[in-house]
């Protein structure tokens, strides 16, 4: 979005975090993305929320007189500014992006209440999710005109070469072919039993996990990772994790089925799509419904292992030749960017 308009990055944080970051001495950039790092009181999202969020306004009100910026638009992007909201004076227009389902974050006590304020205040709501979208319209009982549904996206660098859609080498090592694998978080989200057997294909080479294993592993967990042909790498620098994405011959998403999956807008998920290689997941996430054959979805453990099975035998010939369009972050900027204009417009 920085790249399209002026775009002011702000930054909270209470006190104490803000003293062991030097970030938060003074404002900076992210690339075009003008950065302002804000210390408040603690609590300044939840117990002391009036007075935290009334600074915290005034802060980006200074800032931007200081920059001599006009404030157009402000957007949040979790139920906790709602406080912030209160202070923002008519004519600007205000905007909500639901990047999760924050109901069901662990801790964040009120969300839906809270949330329910805040879908109903704002200008218009952007959700990664066309399920996150249809909830709010049903339980807090705002229309159609005033939602929207902006995925998740990749980046550019996930995308293969021009003319290169060959699976790249491992960052590191050296992983026998075919490789089929996760990136992201290794975790109970996942269904380790599905990978099992996965693991047990003739045509399998390498069941690659890429990301943070959990510190208690379930008695499924511990068998995978104890397979003689299953690798885990751990967590991997941010700047090379597309490389990851890019040396596999099948991707997977073998989701669980559970609220946050089923209303989720996986990252992996474009990820993958980016990278050209075939994709199989599980239907725990609806969103990976919406891809038609780049996406083998499969509602039962069977269909999941023949689909695995099938492009690994395969070996490449269902590879995608051509790059999937419209995936990028600046895909979704522009769109938001267009619905924002239209609302400023009312």
């Amino acid at each position: 979005m920085a790249d399209l308009r002026d775009v002011l990055g702000v930054v909270p944080a209470d006190w104490m975090v803000a003293r062991r970051h030097p970030a938060f001495r003074s404002p900076g950039r992210d690339g075009a993305l003008d950065v302002l790092p804000v210390a408040l009181p603690p609590s300044w999202a939840s117990r002391t929320a009036r007075i935290g969020q009334r600074m915290l306004w005034r802060r980006i009100v200074r800032h931007g007189k200081a920059a001599g910026r006009n404030i157009g638009a402000v957007v949040v992007t979790s139920p906790h500014y709602i406080e912030l909201l209160k202070h923002v004076p008519p004519g600007v227009k205000t905007f909500y992006y639901a990047s999760d389902d924050y109901r069901s974050y662990e801790g964040w006590n009120r969300m839906a209440e809270l949330e329910a304020q805040l879908v109903r205040r704002v200008d218009h709501a952007f959700f990664v999710s066309a399920e996150l979208m249809e909830r709010a319209r049903r339980e807090y009982g705002v229309g159609a005109e005033k939602t929207s549904v902006s995925m998740n996206a990749t980046e550019k660098r996930f995308f293969p070469e021009v003319g290169d859609r060959r699976p790249a080498a491992p960052p590191a090592g050296e992983l026998e072919r075919p490789v089929a694998g996760i990136v992201g978080g290794i975790n109970h989200r996942l269904d380790f039993n599905l990978l099992l057997a996965c693991a047990e294909l003739p045509e399998l080479g390498t069941l690659l996990l890429v990301g943070p294993l959990p510190d208690e592993r379930s008695e499924a967990l511990g068998k995978l990772l104890a397979h003689p042909k299953c690798v885990a790498v751990g967590s991997q620098p941010h700047g090379t994790i597309h490389r990851w994405f890019q040396c596999l011959d099948v991707g997977l998403i073998p989701y669980v089925h559970s609220q946050f999956n089923q209303m989720c807008s996986p990252m992996r998920l474009f990820d993958h799509l980016a990278s050209g290689a075939p994709l199989v997941a599980t239907d725990a996430c609806a969103q990976a419904n919406g891809f038609g054959q780049r996406v083998d979805v499969c509602a039962e453990p069977d269909a999941f292992v023949a689909a695995v099975r099938r492009h690994l035998a395969a070996n490449g010939a269902t590879r995608s030749e051509e790059m999937f369009e419209g995936i990028a972050w600046e895909d979704r900027a522009r769109a938001m960017l267009s619905v924002m204009e239209d609302v400023g417009r009312v």
